[in-house]
């Protein structure tokens, strides 16, 4: 008898994202696709949501009962838009469902909305879900305890034309890692340059942002030093490494104790 699939909620199941989260899902040995929510206002609503993402059809359609997807659900992942979460974080906490969250731009008082809920269920929260970008901010912090003092440091940060916010939260979290293991302040962050300029203040720490063409996701981290330079760089080649590392993220939260969990957490790093 084959072993019964964990059962995945999807929030914003017809964007970009979710379509490669559904593609994941309907691959995977250990989870499945149980229903995928979109607005009440969706022209996809009622639509199999496997035909809409490019495959053959899984008998799941567009819903927009929220608390209907998430009771029949062991997880959920919502990679919807910041104005859903709090609808998402409600009908989860009232129905003691943890849930993988991979919107980004979110503001201070929803991630405090975060560590709130975070006391009754269980949620993975992480501006980007790629196994390997949570390797980069990984190496990133053991460069930084190695070479950041005596280094000149940059974070570029490149996107597809149409990304709304920038930096990217990926950019944004290498920052934060730069500055905690540093022990530096906002003050020593400078986006971009432009004008006749200082010499620049051993302790800056520069963020580039690019917008152009279709790029899925670029980041680079550079630490220069008179003598030499070390990159550390990854390259996003396809939007399914996110649907891959979020799906890793829903599997390792079922049957785990309410908290706040980052993909350190769920990667054992």
């Amino acid at each position: 008898m084959s072993e019964k699939k964990f059962q995945i909620a999807l929030i914003g199941g017809s964007g970009r994202m979710g379509r490669a989260i559904i593609t994941v899902l309907s691959a995977s040995s250990k989870s499945e696709l149980s229903s995928s929510v979109v607005s009440s206002g969706s022209v996809f609503l009622g639509m199999d949501s496997g035909l809409h993402s490019g495959i053959k059809q899984n008998g799941v359609s567009f819903t927009s009962d929220i608390y209907a997807a998430v009771q029949g659900a062991d997880c959920v992942i919502d990679f919807s838009t910041h104005q859903n979460l709090d609808s998402t974080l409600k009908a989860c906490v009232s129905l003691k469902k943890p849930v993988v969250v991979g919107i980004t731009g979110l503001t201070e008082l929803q991630k405090d909305s975060l560590r709130v809920a975070s006391k009754e269920i269980a949620i993975v929260y992480s501006p980007n879900m790629s196994i390997g970008v949570n390797l980069l901010f990984k190496l990133t912090e053991i460069a930084a305890k190695v070479m950041g003092e005596i280094s000149d440091i940059e974070i570029q940060d490149i996107h597809h034309r149409h990304k709304k916010d920038a930096p990217s939260g990926t950019a944004e979290k290498l920052k934060s890692i730069l500055l905690e293991t540093l022990g530096r302040t906002e003050k020593n962050v400078v986006h971009g340059r432009h004008g006749i300029l200082k010499e620049r203040d051993p302790k800056e720490i520069g963020i580039h942002t690019l917008r152009a063409g279709e790029v899925i996701g670029d980041h680079t981290v550079y630490f220069f030093t008179p003598e030499e330079r070390i990159e550390i760089t990854h390259k996003a080649q396809d939007r399914k490494t996110f649907a891959v590392g979020s799906v890793h993220a829903a599997e390792f939260l079922v049957g785990h104790k309410p908290g706040l969990y980052d993909m350190f957490a769920v990667l054992g790093l």
